[in-house]
């Protein structure tokens, strides 16, 4: 009996050894890898660094300009150190293919400038079946397309400035992904383009001075498009049938893109910062008293209102704080004279009963 306990215990304490053994030898899998041009760093190419990466590794890019093409197979961070696109810029060394291709799930793309694909369909970073990737804070410009998502679900672009490409974000036969917060602006053909792409969300984001549309959507249903802000010569166009397309959620209290107190609908504006939305807001809600009508059945029930009168009573407030400051000073320098004038009134009567 005392054998078998001995035994049991051994291995007990042997099983317990391994998988002690198994965690920390997963934990000591996430590897931090450097990426720069002097010896200190481990490698001088993004490629080499992804290359050399396993799964859960984390690859920091110091500052500087990097002529690459880099193909990301493995699930694994590639990050600028600073975390600031403008130091930190990659450049198609190959301009007839993509600057990332990502084929792996769960990556992470961010701080980078990234520019040059000018290949048709080549994009600035593209995905093909990919899911669980996050793309966030990098500038892309003057590629065919900004972002390119092939395929691909259940992804967030998040805070990135896609501007001066042909095409600044391209969805294909792509869903449930999110699309927030991003600039996308000047892009020589469409800002946001969804083909074939259906339960997406686009919240955000400022749809500017794109040159034919801010927003097309090519047989794309079920999208839900609120709090975005459009200012382009035409801000929505439509291709074969796209149905049940939501553009307001309901109402919520939250600041939207236009500084209102609820989530609603978008704010629609044209080219020239004239609003396209004009009917009054008698309610004072925040929204138009009227839905915007975006054709072929697509209609934005709580289109948003700015308040210029929001600006102007702020102004008035500086004014009155002025004001206040101004009769604060003036009473405080009468007091101050009247304090003078009393001691001095003080004095003269201390001198007379001395006399």
């Amino acid at each position: 009996m005392i054998l078998l306990k001995t035994i049991r215990s051994v291995k007990i304490c042997f099983a317990i050894g391994f998988a002690l053994l198994l965690l920390s030898s997963g934990s000591a899998a996430a590897r931090r890898i450097t990426v720069g041009s002097d010896d200190n760093k481990d490698f001088a190419s993004i490629q080499e660094a992804v290359n050399a990466a396993e799964a859960g590794d984390t690859v920091y890019v110091y500052n500087g300009l990097y002529m690459e093409n880099i193909y990301l197979d493995k699930e694994i961070s590639v990050r600028s150190i600073s975390g600031r696109p403008d130091t930190n810029i990659v450049t198609a060394k190959n301009p007839d293919d993509h600057v990332f291709h990502v084929i792996a799930n769960n990556v992470t793309i961010s701080g980078f400038s990234i520019n040059g694909a000018n290949d048709t369909q080549k994009a600035g970073i593209y995905l093909e079946n990919a899911q669980g990737i996050l793309i966030s804070n990098n500038n892309l410009s003057s590629n065919r397309l900004g972002i390119y998502l092939e395929s691909s679900t259940t992804n967030m672009l998040n805070l990135n400035d896609v501007s001066e490409n042909e095409v600044g974000i391209f969805l294909n036969a792509s869903q449930d992904n999110w699309i927030i917060n991003n600039k996308v602006k000047m892009n020589s053909l469409e800002g946001i383009f969804l083909e074939a792409s259906d339960e997406n969300r686009l919240k955000g984001n400022l749809l500017h001075f794109n040159t034919e549309y801010g927003l097309m959507l090519s047989n794309s249903s079920k999208n839900l498009i609120y709090d975005n802000y459009f200012q382009n010569s035409e801000n929505v166009g439509y291709k074969g049938v796209n149905l049940e397309n939501a553009w307001n959620m309901t109402l919520k209290r939250e600041i939207n893109i236009v500084g209102g107190s609820y989530l609603g609908g978008n704010y629609w504006t044209g080219p020239e910062s004239t609003a396209l939305c004009v009917i009054e807001d008698m309610d004072d809600n925040g929204f138009c008293d009227a839905s915007y009508d975006l054709g072929e059945g697509n209609v934005d029930y709580m289109p948003l209102i700015r308040r210029p009168q929001a600006f102007q009573s702020s102004g008035r407030s500086l004014t009155f704080s002025l004001l206040g400051f101004v009769l604060f000073v003036f009473a405080l320098a009468i007091f101050i004279v009247k304090r003078v004038m009393g001691w001095g009134r003080d004095e003269l009567t201390r001198d007379d009963d001395v006399k």
